[in-house]
This record gives C-alpha cells, structure tokens and sequence, in this order.
C-alpha cells in the first residue's frame, strides 16, 4: 500500500510501537521497583531473623548460665545439709527439778563439731520426753525421715537416756535401730520416735517404741533400766488416759519471749528473764537463761493414765510473765469442746465440764 493512507498507517504502527515500548518500559521498571523493594524486604527480614536468633541465643546463654547456678546451689545446699534429720550428740551439764518433780530445767552440752553440722540440716529438733526418773533424748541422723534399712552406714538411730535419779544425770545411748532389728528379726520396718510420754507399768519406766511395715504397726515397750526390750503390747495398751490435759491452749499468754512447744519451753530472742520462774525458783531460772537452757514438762504416766494433769497445767504459771497465771489465759481447743469453739479455762475442773471426750490417738 502506498500514499498517505500507507504513511497513516505506518505512524499507527509507530504510535503502538512506542506505546507498547513505553508500556513494557514502565512494565519492566515496576518490575525492577519490586524487585528492589522484594530485596530491601529480604534483606530487612533477614536482619529480623538474624537479630532473633542472636536475641535467642542470648537467652538461651542466660538460661544455660542461670541452670548453671541453679544446679551449682542446689549440689552446695545438699552439701550443706548431708542429713535432713541431724540431732547431734549431747550430755547434760546441770538440771534441776521444779514444782515438786512435775517440771524440769536442764542446760545442754553439745559436741560442738557436730553441733555445728546438725544446725545446718532441715530437722535438728531436739525430741525429749521426760518423767521423774528419766529423760530420753533422740539422736538420728539420717538422709530420709524415718529411719529405715535404706540407711547407709554413716546413718544411724539411737537414743541417749539419761537417769535422773541421782544429784547428776547418767547418759547411756542405745543403738535403737540396731536392737529393733535384732529383736524382730528382720529389717523390712521403718522406726519412728519414743511416743511423747514415758510409761510406768508395773513398777518399770518404758518408753515405747514403735515400727511400721506399710500400713501395720507394732509397738514395744523398751526397759530404761535394762536397755532391753521387754515385750510387744498392742494398740489398746498404748492408748492413754487424760491426754486432754496436755492439750490446754496457754498460747496467748506467752508474751515474755518463752514460747512452748509440744512438751517443753524455748526461749525467743526478745526473752529479758521477766517471768515468774525467776521469782519463784532463782536457780533454775539461771539454768534456764543460758544459751543451751531449756525447760520440760515432766509426764508422769503410770498404768496408761496420766496422773499429773494439774500440776502440768500450773507449771505453765513459771514461763509466763511476771504476775501471769495459767488460767489467765487457758483455753480448752474447740476441737475438744463441747461448745465446738475455743472455751475460756477459768480453774482446773472446768476441763471436764466442757471436754467432749473425744478419744486421741497415735
């Protein structure tokens, strides 16, 4: 085709051309403007990511080092505390009855070395039960809590019994855990401490010992006399009368820095000496002032009754405040209450009136 019409109809396809060029021209240059913004993405992801993961191995560097720590402490505090229970060894360096035998104060000596080991175990309690003629002290030192054949050979179980007969106390320790074995003739048992009472039966102190094989107990009765185990004694024996008179709350009343604990009397550090004890017995409140003094309940227990309720009751009277008593501040436990609440004790024979009989039991 030639002319003007061929002329227009090659500037039409010029026109597309340029058209179709500048068309792909901005085509590929949004292509490259993408692409350009796809790598800035990348590339900002990637530092993203990167800061992420130096972030999480930081951390995990913290952790790794905080485990570090965590495990270094816990294998010192084991070796802090090589036994969960430590009673260390110990003698009586002086005591001295009170109330006419229904109290006792003593002053500890310890073996300091072990002392000083005991005091860093979870349990150094000191476990003593005491009645006119003896005082028998508890001296574990184990890994687990109850004594058992899983003791290894530095682990032990004994007891020290002191007879407090004469002017000065006589130590003998025994071997509990030993004789018990021996005696059953096995050692698939667990031992558990002397019950809180010493009994008189028959004109003998025992204390009473008791092991269990999972569910089933069995109780005997260890001579303090002989050292010896004397015989088995069933449940029913064990069972003792008026415990509700060790069960008087006086709690409340103990605001001269001496605070009772089950069977016996310790002293705060805010203690200053102001309790009637200092008035009424001046040499065993000496006793009872120095760093190892302490102060027990004597129990006497005789043909599976306690028969000095009372006098433990008004012994209290020594360890509260100058002028306090006993009654003052005595409270029968709601959970032995008739009226199912905490009733106020005005005088000894009110125990009974407002006991609800309630049976105790081991």
């Amino acid at each position: 085709m030639q002319g003007p019409m061929a002329f227009l109809l090659e500037s039409h396809q010029l026109v597309a051309d340029l058209r179709g060029e500048r068309k792909f021209g901005m085509i590929e240059g949004m292509k490259l403007r993408w692409k350009r913004i796809d790598m800035k993405k990348e590339k900002s992801y990637k530092y993203r990511i990167g800061t992420i993961l130096v972030f999480a191995v930081c951390l995990l560097l913290v952790a790794g080092c905080e485990s570090k720590k965590k495990i270094e402490k816990s294998d010192k505090d084991k070796e802090s505390y090589e036994f969960s229970v430590y009673n260390a060894k110990s003698d009586i360096k002086d005591f001295q009855f009170i109330r006419a035998k229904n109290g006792l104060v003593v002053e500890w000596k310890f073996d300091e070395k072990e002392r000083k080991k005991s005091l860093k175990s979870p349990d150094s309690s000191d476990w003593v039960e005491v009645n006119s003629n003896y005082l028998v002290r508890q001296r574990n030192r184990v890994r687990g809590i109850i004594p058992s054949k899983k003791m290894k050979s530095d682990e032990f179980a004994h007891l020290e019994i002191y007879d407090l007969t004469g002017s000065k106390a006589k130590r003998k320790e025994v071997d509990l855990w030993k004789m018990m074995v021996e005696y059953v003739k096995n050692d698939d048992f667990e031992l558990y401490s002397p019950f809180p009472t010493l009994r008189k039966m028959n004109g003998n102190d025992y204390a009473i010992i008791k092991i269990m094989k999972q569910t089933q107990s069995r109780y005997f009765l260890l001579n303090l006399k002989t050292l010896k185990i004397d015989k088995e004694i069933t449940e029913e024996e064990v069972n003792e009368k008026n415990r509700v008179y060790l069960s008087i709350s006086t709690r409340k009343g103990y605001t001269a820095g001496v605070l009772p604990f089950d069977n016996y009397f310790w002293k705060e550090k805010s203690f200053k000496g102001d309790i009637n004890l200092r008035a009424s017995y001046p040499t065993a409140f000496k006793l009872f002032s120095k760093p190892e003094g302490f102060a027990y309940k004597v129990i006497n227990s005789e043909n599976g009754a306690i028969t000095n309720g009372k006098e433990l009751i008004d012994l209290e009277s020594e360890f509260l405040k100058l002028g306090s008593s006993v009654y003052d501040h005595a409270y029968l436990p709601k959970e032995l209450s008739i009226e199912n609440k905490d009733t106020k004790i005005s005088q000894f024979d009110e125990i009974q009136k407002y006991y609800n009989g309630k049976s105790f039991s081991y």
